[in-house]
């Protein structure tokens, strides 16, 4: 069906699937104002009502213009079919991998379609497919919805956010923690990233300070600690010591969820680690106490600690 429908009969259900971008929606209002909707919005007719798949930007446009009759075409008989319709399109439309993800999401979930049909009817590999599903599933509902109303940069979620909570086993909880307490603050990607480190990698004084909205504090701390040299480490017991301490961070979180693990149970493993976790226990205190030292020893000034709670007391409009 290709022709012109009510703006108002427009079903929005898989608006969660796309992303919002408020400047290129600013230039597409001024193109709509100045030359109408040249191209259709698409979509898929369910019960003889308009479902809309691709042309939020341009429906959201149309709205505040109060233009009423819109160009619509379909993509297919069904909703199954008009997805993928859209995503074989996907190089002229430019879905991102993100929106890929949300609407592979929807084919499994929805309209139960198997990974090996949604590869077949797409010509993509299952592993295409199914790098999508993962990161579909990784999401929760207050991280997507800080993406893809476009609070938060995609790309930052992906280049920078993503691959460090992976690999630290970071929870769901502290991604969106951090996500929320940057989310629509302006901040580059840029930014984002040398945030994203210092959340993630350091402790919760710092983590303190991004909740609280001082992300400002943090960045001038972060970007002064990095501008002090070239190198973080200078000489070699600089350097065994950021490694060490990278690597004890590292082995932290992953030891709770080894010490757990239902797979350890053979007498010999069990009587070896009895011996390891017996000298660990002699050395907590001393290294807790070595570690809290070094910690207080290293923090940033009192001084910019001290800008940073005024900052707090009356933090600057966003």
């Amino acid at each position: 069906m290709d022709g012109t429908v009510e703006i108002s009969s427009i079903d929005l259900r898989y608006q969660h699937c796309r992303l919002s971008h408020d400047p290129s929606e600013r230039r597409l209002l001024t193109s709509i104002l100045e030359q109408g909707i040249r191209d259709p919005l698409l979509g898929v007719l369910r019960d003889g009502r308009p479902v809309l798949l691709d042309g939020f930007k341009r429906y959201r446009c149309a709205k505040k213009l109060n233009i009423t009759q819109i160009p619509f075409a379909s993509l297919g008989p069904d909703e199954a079919s008009a997805i993928i319709a859209l995503m074989r399109l996907s190089n002229a439309k430019s879905l991102s991998f993100l929106e890929q993800a949300n609407l592979i999401d929807e084919l499994r979930r929805v309209h139960k379609l198997l990974v090996g049909e949604i590869a077949r009817r797409l010509e993509r590999s299952t592993a295409w497919v199914s790098v999508r599903l993962g990161l579909s599933s990784e999401l929760t509902p207050v991280i997507s919805e800080k993406i893809m109303s476009g609070a938060f940069p995609m790309h930052a979620y992906l280049a920078s956010v993503r691959p460090i909570t992976r690999v630290n086993k970071i929870q769901a909880t502290e991604i969106e923690g951090f996500i929320s307490a940057t989310a629509g603050k302006g901040l580059s990607v840029r930014e984002l990233d040398i945030l994203a480190k210092g959340y993630f990698k350091g402790g919760e004084e710092f983590r303190g300070h991004v909740k609280n909205g001082d992300v400002r504090w943090c960045l001038d701390t972060l970007r002064a600690t990095a501008a002090s040299g070239t190198k973080a480490a200078s000489n070699d017991d600089e350097q065994k010591l950021l490694s060490d301490l990278d690597a004890v961070q590292w082995r932290l979180r992953r030891l709770p969820r080894l010490l757990s693990s239902p797979r350890i149970q053979s007498p010999g493993a069990l009587a070896e680690a009895h011996l390891l976790t017996g000298g660990i226990v002699r050395l907590i205190v001393p290294f807790t106490k070595a570690i809290k030292e070094f910690y207080d020893r290293t923090r940033p000034s009192q001084g910019h600690c001290g800008d940073a709670a005024k900052r707090n007391e009356h933090p600057p409009s966003q």
